[in-house]
């Protein structure tokens, strides 16, 4: 099981979500991955607070957030340690960040994801 990410980790990752979102605004979904693990290894080579993370962990936990923030899925898609940042960063789109589907609302994004190909059909 993997190491509960906690408020002071997750505050460098919040204060640098503004930014990120702008990186991937507009991009493809394999450019959007790419500029997230790039952005993953610079935001832990810059924070201290982050260098018992993993670059990967980081990557996996940047779109979580940027979705959480977002208010992007049903509140109760995300972990209830995570829910009191629902909502709280809105983006100008509710379309999900999709680098990274391994967390508890990947159900969530396997709906999105399929009701997304039936209105493509």
């Amino acid at each position: 099981m993997s190491k509960h990410w906690t408020m002071e980790e997750e505050s460098p990752l919040i204060e640098c979500m503004p930014s990120y979102r702008k990186k991937i605004r507009d991009k493809d979904l394999q450019q959007a991955r790419k500029i997230t693990k790039h952005f993953s290894k610079h935001v832990r080579e810059s924070d201290k607070i982050l260098s018992s993370r993993s670059e990967n962990a980081i990557y996996e936990r940047l779109p979580y957030l940027d979705n959480l923030l977002a208010g992007v899925f049903k509140r109760e898609a995300y972990a209830n340690k995570d829910r009191h940042r629902y909502g709280t960063s809105l983006r100008e789109d509710r379309k999900p960040n999709r680098c990274n589907a391994r967390h508890p609302y990947n159900g969530a994004m396997k709906e999105y994801m399929r009701d997304l190909g039936k209105r493509n059909r």
